[in-house]
């Protein structure tokens, strides 16, 4: 395993966590035991519920009567399935935030633009962020995604919880505002895609 998956892991919790301002709750679909322990270091979340990516849908469908305050993806394969997000936004508070793996916003761009697409068909704010990631041959960077119908992730981070949380080993509030940035082709090319 990858010695700086952690940073994978940390990007994909706490920019969620740090840009809400009161969350209790986390729905997690996929990912791996690590997301657990990153979870574990905000006392806020009293309530964590976890969903095996495989029959997700289906998993999803049967929470029908909770509401959670973040929901995590942590798996690259529901980028373009408007079932499986339509199920995932009906579980969220109002004010709910949601971060996931999606395509690569430089190497991927159509399926890059489709993602951002349907998640602008059911959010407010839509914006990638980047995280770096440790591949054979050396650092690359990776994307994430944030969508939101209420907070947005510079505006609203909660800089007391980004920086004084213990545990942190990558993220802080530098890193969170910094990771939206994109620069001008990129803005360009996702001119009335990403959403901020």
């Amino acid at each position: 395993m990858n010695k700086l998956h952690f940073i994978k892991d940390e990007m994909l919790i706490h920019i969620p966590v740090c840009t809400h301002a009161q969350p209790e709750s986390i729905l997690v679909v996929g990912g791996c035991n690590d997301i657990r322990h990153e979870i574990e270091k905000h006392a806020c979340l009293k309530e964590s519920t976890f969903i095996d990516a495989d029959g997700a849908i289906d998993a999803l469908e049967k929470l029908s009567g909770n509401r959670y305050d973040i929901a995590v993806v942590a798996d690259d394969r529901f980028s373009d399935n408007r079932d499986f997000w339509i199920a995932l936004t009906k579980l969220l508070d109002e004010k709910g935030v949601v971060s996931a793996l999606s395509p690569d916003i430089y190497r991927d761009i159509e399926s890059s633009k489709t993602n951002m697409k349907l998640l602008g068909s059911i959010y407010k704010i839509v914006m990638p962020y980047r995280y770096e990631e440790e591949r054979e041959g050396g650092m690359v960077l990776s994307h994430m995604v944030l969508a939101s119908r209420f907070y947005h992730p510079t505006a609203d981070l909660n800089l007391q919880r980004a920086d004084l949380t213990s545990g942190f080993r990558y993220y802080n509030s530098d890193i969170a505002i910094s990771a939206f940035a994109t620069p001008t082709f990129i803005n360009r090319e996702y001119l009335g895609i990403i959403k901020r």
